[in-house]
């Protein structure tokens, strides 16, 4: 019994029959290993490769049954007087054999053809010269309907030279691939080495391919693309984005278990495209990995300076050095922010990755803008920000820029309807407070940002400058009642204000009463507005009077009922 594996062990490196994967290996799209390799290369040897031999040809070969399955790749050659083989295959055998059993009994031989095929053989040669045409009558009759490829040899032929004219085809094959392999490793393993960006990646593998290569967020929006000879050009982008749907490789580009996206290369499944797609794959993860490392070591420092500030008492100078060695290149005023998030609903996992989005939305619209910024925690779900804007940028302008960017260039109106609402901005909102003349002044008012930004999330719809950010001046009493509305004492004091004005049937007393706040107690201007005389409106006003025990002409009263209207109304 001749086995490839042993031709392809020893000094050679080469690996034996038991170390090479299954046929399904060729699907799977993962990082490639040795094994797997090798059995991309051994695809490409097929029966009728080896058919076309000089060695088989010499032997006239006639192909009696599986015509069909010419191309079934072959692992490794098999020679044996016996087809009863089935314990002892793995898929992909090319047996070879000299047909002495199969004159014997014709029935058990199409028996055994039959469990070869189910074994997954490749197919099987018979060498039956002239003077054996009994033989090849019973062989005939065998394989008559059979899938696997049988093939008869007229004349005869050594097998001891057929097994090493395909042992020198597999042995080439493979040292051809595993040198591509090598170049191929090296050229990611470079580019890695070399800081690359993601870009250059999948220019790098498109190049190699000489085909065009996307790749994807997790969503499915194209980050990247490009084709060669064509780069970016949009005729030849929008060709790729055309076919990126149908047949070809998508290779997942996975960060410590987590899907980042993935690398298609439109139109190809051969092994050479799978192959450079995983290198690929694995170099923008190796990429992604130290970016990440990177970024997240800034974080940190970035989020334990501004805790530092807070008790900070090593004066401006050392701030500004501190601020300065972080990234924060002030060269004016510093303006403080506080981002509060939506769209987690309590889930800690959803809020992870809502604050990662935000903090590469942040960091890409902070450098859009031309300005720089320290980033932290601002409590669980928002964050602190202490934005610099470039030496000739308006404050005004800047935080326009960064914080449109943030809210999808939506108003902040817009944001609030919105919020939690898709799955981009989630609802953001964006509060400021004073620009301070340094580090330290700025970060005095973050506690006031961080109010505002409260206040703005609490109200909602009620609160829309018509810019997608807050200050104090737009939020006010309102702002402050609304993040002070769910403490009980709050409640109680607004419950104790309204009595049954907030019982069903009661909304034309509560209008009656909002009427005489907005207008301060001006009875005519309420007439006026509710459509009403003035008699009715009085009449109305003493009862509503009556009932609540106070005067609706005493501003403080109406103070009182003013919040307790603010608060019943934030429910």
């Amino acid at each position: 019994m001749l086995m490839f594996g042993s031709l392809l062990k020893g000094e050679s490196g080469f690996l034996p029959p038991s170390w090479w994967p299954g046929p399904q290996a060729c699907h799977v799209h993962s990082a490639t290993s040795y094994p797997s390799l090798l059995y991309s290369v051994l695809m490409l040897i097929t029966v009728a490769s080896i058919l076309e031999l000089p060695v088989v040809r010499a032997g006239a070969p006639e192909i009696i049954a599986g015509a069909e399955a010419l191309e079934t790749p072959v692992r490794w050659v098999h020679v044996s007087e016996q087809l009863e083989l089935t314990d002892l295959l793995q898929g992909g055998e090319l047996i070879l054999s000299t047909g002495l059993l199969v004159g014997a009994d014709p029935q058990a031989a199409e028996t055994q053809l039959r469990d070869l095929e189910r074994a997954g053989a490749a197919g099987v040669i018979v060498e039956l010269p002239p003077g054996r045409e009994p033989t090849q009558a019973a062989l005939r009759r065998a394989t008559a309907g059979a899938a696997l490829p049988v093939v008869i040899l007229h004349q005869r032929v050594r097998f001891v030279e057929l097994t090493e004219a395909v042992h020198r085809l597999i042995v080439a094959e493979q040292m051809e691939q595993l040198e591509a392999s090598r170049r191929i490793h090296e050229l990611f393993t470079d580019l890695v080495l070399n800081d690359a960006s993601a870009e250059d990646i999948v220019r790098a593998a498109a190049s190699e391919l000489d085909a065009a290569v996307l790749l994807e967020d997790p969503s499915g929006r194209v980050l990247h693309v490009h084709v060669p000879g064509a780069g970016s050009a949009p005729a030849a982008v929008t060709a790729a984005l055309a076919r990126r749907d149908g047949v070809g490789v998508r290779e997942l580009v996975s960060v410590r278990e987590s899907a980042w996206g993935r690398l298609v290369v439109p139109g190809r499944e051969d092994a050479s495209a799978r192959h450079v797609a995983q290198r690929a794959a694995q170099a923008l993860a190796l990429h992604l990995m130290a970016e990440r490392d990177a970024r997240d070591l800034a974080q940190l420092a970035q989020s334990a300076f501004l805790t530092e500030l807070a008790s900070w008492s090593a004066g401006e100078d050392a701030a500004e050095q501190r601020a300065a060695s972080l990234g924060l290149a002030s060269a004016g005023r510093v303006v403080p922010l506080v981002i509060r998030m939506e769209g987690a609903d309590g889930d800690p996992l959803a809020l992870s990755r809502l604050e990662r989005e935000l903090r590469a939305e942040l960091s890409h619209a902070v450098g859009q803008a031309g300005a720089t910024a320290l980033v932290g925690h601002a409590g669980v779900d928002a964050l602190a920000v202490l934005l610099a804007p470039s030496a000739k940028a308006q404050r005004g302008a800047t935080l326009d820029r960064v914080a449109s960017a943030l809210a999808g260039g939506r108003t902040a109106a817009g944001a609030a309807g919105a919020a939690g609402a898709d799955g981009g901005a989630h609802g953001r909102f964006i509060g400021v407070g004073p620009a301070g003349a340094g580090v330290l002044e700025a970060v005095a008012g973050l506690a006031e940002a961080s109010h505002v930004a409260a206040a703005a999330q609490r109200l909602g719809r009620g609160a829309h400058p018509g810019r997608p950010w807050f200050t104090a001046a737009d939020v006010r009493l309102p702002g402050l009642v609304a993040v002070l509305a769910e403490d009980a004492r709050v409640r109680r004091f607004a419950a104790s204000e309204l009595g049954a004005l907030t019982s069903p049937g009661r909304e034309g007393d509560l209008e009656l009463l909002r009427a005489m706040v907005d207008t301060g107690g001006a009875k005519a201007r309420v007439a006026q507005r509710l459509f009403l005389s003035r008699p009715a409106v009085y009449h109305r006003i003493s009862r509503l009077e009556e009932e609540l025990g106070v005067s609706l002409q005493d501003p403080a009263s109406l103070t009182s009922l003013a919040v307790a209207l603010l608060v019943n109304d934030l429910g």
